[in-house]
């Protein structure tokens, strides 16, 4: 588990841990196999979603909709591939934010244009409810090789620079 110096002092039990990466490589197989019906048990009953577009879907009903309309117009039988979960950081004793690096396989897009293949990170905030921990909050965001050369924490272009 990773956490940084802000964040609170909680410390992720083992098995809360275990959990939540069971549930991301639960969302990935279930992604892989375009399975949306167990996907959406995935998700806490007032889910929000902000997807690689930036669109913002309110609640389980919009976040498994829209998922369901891409998924018949794009994503069925893509391939996406866990790369890393990158950080794990319990910010309350039922709340964890991960962050998830992924590859997804290329797809034809509802304009018709093909998006290759590319590289994500996803923000996945956690809650743990009665039935194990869920996904209250979802956000992607595609990886722009180009400008991550300018990363100034991890990018090669700026390397050595001081403020």
């Amino acid at each position: 588990m990773t956490q940084t110096a802000q964040a609170a002092s909680q410390t992720l039990a083992v098995g809360d841990e275990a959990a939540i990466r069971a549930a991301i490589s639960d969302y990935e197989h279930l992604w892989n196999i375009s399975d949306l019906d167990s996907m959406g048990r995935l998700y806490a009953p007032n889910v929000h979603w902000v997807n690689i577009k930036a669109m913002h879907w309110q609640g389980f009903e919009e976040v498994d909709r829209a998922h369901r309309i891409y998924f018949d117009l794009m994503f069925n039988g893509v391939q996406q591939k866990l790369l890393a979960v990158e950080s794990l950081t319990q910010i309350a004793p039922t709340v964890v934010v991960a962050v998830v690096h992924w590859h997804m396989d290329a797809f034809k897009t509802p304009s018709g244009d093909m998006a290759p293949p590319h590289e994500s990170r996803m923000t996945l905030v956690y809650v743990k409810l009665a039935e194990g921990w869920k996904i209250a909050h979802g956000a992607n965001i595609d990886v722009d090789a180009g400008a991550a050369r300018f990363d100034p924490i991890r990018g090669a272009a700026m390397q050595g620079r001081k403020p």
